[in-house]
């Protein structure tokens, strides 16, 4: 396989790993929703997750086809820096130094994973 192929395949290893942080990050929102309601529609809200969270582990068997694992499932963390942009847009939760912190050093080293593997397919 050459490089630039290698590196295509890559590429969609990644925004599919993209997809499934962000399938995995709203199903985690919709069963916080369905905890704190009551009735059919908490049941509703926790099938939504299921249904998020189910969709986002197939993107990401998916992505794993395209890239190597040791590169691709450390990007899912990603989904924890969406986390806590939806728990402060959705469940009015604060962001803190900490958090923010923490969130530099998940989105940096993604950013230096996607670099070496990019490296490495050249």
């Amino acid at each position: 396989m050459d490089a630039k192929n290698k590196q295509q395949k890559l590429s969609l290893g990644i925004v599919l790993i993209l997809i499934a942080a962000t399938l995995s990050s709203l199903g985690q929102l919709a069963w916080k929703f369905g905890a704190d309601g009551t009735g059919s529609y908490a049941i509703i809200l926790y099938i939504v997750g299921f249904i998020a969270a189910g969709a986002g582990m197939f993107f990401m068997m998916a992505a794993f086809r395209y890239g190597e694992v040791s590169i691709l499932q450390p990007m899912m963390s990603l989904g924890f820096a969406l986390s806590i942009v939806l728990g402060a847009l959705f469940l009015n939760e604060s962001i803190t130094w900490y958090k923010l912190i923490g969130t530099g050093f998940i989105i940096a080293g993604s950013i230096l994973l996607g670099i070496e593997g990019n490296e490495e397919s050249l």
